[in-house]
């Protein structure tokens, strides 16, 4: 703690400095002045935590210069020392914020008590400063914790240039399995992304619902922010991070609506099913899409539970491609396209239940439930995979493949359990615990045909299929036959079959 010492007396100054000394190396003299316009400019370039000074002072009485001082911003800490009983220039101290009134001739020990009573006020002032940060001011509204009076909002105006009082919007970017890996690199993307911008942002990581949750404050323009978001932040980030990303906005009357706000949004995310990836979702956005009923595919519920019996494991791969593609041809609501798979599922199981015993009733639950919550494809897929091992029906091995190895059969299977997520050699390689050179070399010796190539290959079919029997757009087909650039995939196709994606639609068609 910095201290300056004001008074005329030489041996009053004196006594001052030597009990700092004793007092402990916390305490530092920045400097000691004899009357009030030395003390003035020392106190104006020291900029000491505490004054402790004499009111009666030659050439600028203490309360004179304490007023200008205050005048100016000084926030100091104050000392008052007096022989003077006056009690009226007591009360002039005291409106200028002294934080004690001690009478000469001194006592030390009341001095003492009076100089550890100012650092510990200094001591908690810091403390407080240190948590009064924007992000915490946000993370307690997320919390429910704060309850602003008009001393809070003036101190974060003061502070911050904002109140609590204020509209704020929110953008919520869902990472999903790779949160934890890329969710510090985001947040910093996003931070350095709005930096120049009229407005402020303030980035929170959101562990319990695995959510990085950008709080847009201090705006001139709610839609300005907005508009930058969608048409440079999101895509920016979609495309410079891989993985399902999934982004959502709302304008909120105010910050402490932030907790709420967040529980709305999670409400809708489940509608990013009926969005692309990069898109930044919005409730006006929601109700403008023309959702319409989704009619179950009894048939092919039939062709699925036929193929089940049979243990036919390339036909029900078929009905599940055709029952997304279905789902994905039109604009449905979430729920009800969740409805549907759910009850496909069922129908599923049913059938297999005639001639096999499920190992786990539990995790079937478990995995019905996992598409009830999902918000994402991915997540749809991921449930699947789960659901389809639960009942020991694998629809990613052929018969054929009995002729490979052990090792390139898993090889293949995998190949057609992933392709369309974009799976690498070096991917299969390490779930397999082999080199992607004998993995390589073995693949080709046993299939007739490299890795890349058979990847190529049921992402081709896959494409066919995709504009052959659905709507759906070029970027949608290519997120799901893992592509990450439809001009990539489109190049791709023309290499493979001749033609363009949009001139094969219109042939077949």
């Amino acid at each position: 703690m910095r201290v300056v010492i004001i008074d005329s007396d030489a041996q009053v100054r004196e006594e001052l400095i030597k009990l700092l000394e004793k007092a402990g190396p916390e305490y530092e003299l920045a400097g000691a002045a004899s009357d009030g316009r030395e003390g003035y400019e020392l106190i104006s370039e020291a900029r000491p935590d505490l004054v402790i000074m004499d009111v009666q002072l030659p050439r600028m009485s203490g309360v004179t210069m304490l007023k200008k001082l205050r005048g100016e911003g000084a926030s100091c800490r104050v000392i008052v020392l007096t022989a003077d009983t006056d009690f009226n220039k007591a009360r002039q101290a005291i409106e200028l914020s002294v934080d004690n009134y001690i009478l000469k001739p001194l006592k030390k020990a009341q001095l003492k008590k009076a100089v550890r009573s100012v650092k510990e006020k200094l001591e908690n002032e810091q403390a407080i400063a240190a948590a009064f940060t924007v992000e915490n001011i946000f993370r307690g509204c997320l919390n429910g914790q704060i309850h602003p009076d008009g001393r809070f909002h003036f101190m974060t105006r003061e502070k911050y240039g904002f109140t609590l009082e204020e509209p704020v919007s929110v953008c919520t970017i869902w990472l999903g399995s790779n949160y934890t890996e890329q969710r510090e690199d985001v947040r910093r993307f996003l931070e350095n992304a709005a930096a120049d911008k009229n407005f402020s942002i303030c980035v929170l990581e959101v562990d319990a619902w695995r959510v990085l949750t950008a709080v847009i404050y201090c705006m001139e323009d709610q839609n300005e922010a907005y508009l930058f978001f969608k048409e440079h932040a999101v895509p920016a980030v979609c495309g410079s991070f891989r993985g399902e990303i999934v982004c959502v906005w709302d304008d909120m009357k105010n910050g402490l609506e932030l907790l709420e706000g967040l529980k709305r949004i999670e409400r809708m995310r489940e509608w990013n099913l009926l969005f692309d990836r990069g898109d930044l979702i919005r409730k006006e956005d929601v109700e403008r899409l023309e959702v319409v009923p989704v009619k179950y595919p009894a048939e092919l519920e039939r062709q699925a539970r036929q193929a089940v019996l049979e243990l036919e494991g390339e036909e029900i791969k078929k009905c599940y491609y055709r029952l997304y593609d279905r789902l994905r041809g039109q604009p449905h609501s979430p729920a009800e396209m969740k409805e549907c798979l759910i009850r496909f599922n069922l129908a599923v199981v049913n059938a297999y239940k005639t001639q096999h015993e499920i190992e786990s009733e539990l995790r079937i639950q478990s995995c019905m439930q996992a598409i009830t919550v999902a918000m994402s494809w991915g997540q749809i897929r991921s449930a699947m995979e789960e659901f389809l091992h639960v009942v020991n029906f694998n629809a990613f091995s052929e018969e054929g493949d009995t002729r490979y190895s052990p090792l390139v059969q898993k090889a293949v299977e995998l190949v057609r359990k992933y392709y369309d997520q974009g799976v690498t050699l070096e991917e299969i390689a390490g779930q397999l615990f082999v080199s992607e050179e004998y993995l390589s070399s073995q693949f080709k010796k046993e299939t007739g045909a490299g890795f890349t190539e058979t990847v190529r290959h049921y992402r081709i079919e896959r494409i066919k299929g995709l504009l052959l029997n659905t709507k759906l757009k070029l970027n949608q087909i290519a997120e799901l036959t893992g592509y990450a650039d439809p001009k990539y995939m489109s190049r791709v196709f023309k290499e493979e079959v001749g033609v363009l994606p949009t001139e094969y639609r219109k042939s077949v068609h």
